[in-house]
């Protein structure tokens, strides 16, 4: 048996960082939406063993890859499934980009072994073996809109925004995200813009001009001031007409393109550039049910 799935990358529309908790995570706040860009995966039936291939040589394929310990954490919640798995992962999404790549593949994983090893489970087991895997895990299960809290996996779906036209700028090198989180302060929380964006969400008002105003990422504060370059890529996005926004802890900003915006020309003023761009539009929870239905 084999099984494809295509793991989307995500943005954030805010990030506030709270606390630090006692177990080394930080408390946070964030509306999260998956976008069009996505890695693939490729799942295949073997008679024992885990193995591992990707295309980009840079990446692990061995028991410290995301991908694989998901792989190994079914197998040690399932009573060590006597089954095996070959698995090629196709990367499209930047490492280290603020886009939630890795952390999409070992959701994709999750389910796609679910699948093809005809395991019985719920969805409240499959979200707490996601939550051990990575923050951002369990957010991947559905994808969509969502309101992330504690440290990423209490997850609460929110209504879509609908089919946004996005660009995402990268450029041309990852941010360590324990890097990001260690020059973060604790102001008091921006808790009038965090309401206002829900507001905006929950009453399908969400657009160019009301995101402008709302959205924000409290990252943005330290990792602007180590990587000059990735504020400059913001500046130059507000400029050229799009809402500016870095993503997750860098080191990708997304631009938020009202229905005016003419996107060939813009893609015409970003090529004088060396950054790495690309043209997505944000995608909803059935984008990731359609994949395959899994029976909980």
């Amino acid at each position: 048996m084999k099984i494809y799935l295509k793991a989307p990358a995500k943005i954030n529309f805010f990030i506030e960082i709270k606390n630090k908790r006692t177990d080394g995570y930080h408390n946070l706040e964030s509306i999260m939406q998956t976008v069009s860009l996505y890695d693939e995966l490729f799942f295949e039936s073997a008679k024992n063993g885990i193995s591992l291939e990707c295309n980009d040589k840079s990446l692990p394929v061995d028991k410290t890859n995301i991908v694989y310990k998901a792989a190994q954490a079914i197998k040690k919640h399932y009573n060590d499934v006597n089954k095996g798995v070959k698995i090629y992962l196709k990367k499209e999404i930047p490492i280290g980009a603020g886009l939630g790549g890795g952390s999409s593949d070992a959701a994709s994983t999750l389910k796609a072994l679910i699948k093809l090893w005809n395991i019985k489970t719920t969805k409240n087991k499959l979200e707490q073996i996601a939550v051990e895997l990575g923050a951002d895990v369990p957010f991947f299960l559905t994808g969509g809109t969502a309101l992330c809290e504690g440290k990423g996996e209490i997850v609460t779906p929110l209504k879509s925004v609908g089919k946004l036209n996005i660009v995402l700028v990268n450029p041309g090198f990852g941010i360590l995200t324990t890097d990001a989180y260690k020059k973060i302060k604790f102001p008091l929380t921006n808790q009038v813009k965090i309401h206002k964006i829900k507001a905006l969400i929950c009453n399908d008002s969400f657009n160019k001009k009301e995101a402008f105003n709302s959205c924000f990422n409290r990252f943005e504060e330290s990792v602007f001031s180590d990587y000059p370059k990735i504020e400059e890529i913001k500046k130059v996005l507000i400029k050229l007409g799009c809402t500016g926004l870095m993503s997750g802890s860098g080191a990708t900003v997304f631009g938020i393109l009202d229905s005016n915006t003419k996107i060939e020309k813009l893609k015409s003023k970003l090529s004088r550039y060396s950054w790495k761009t690309r043209f997505v539009t944000t995608i909803d929870a059935s984008f990731h049910t359609s994949l395959f239905s899994l029976q909980l």
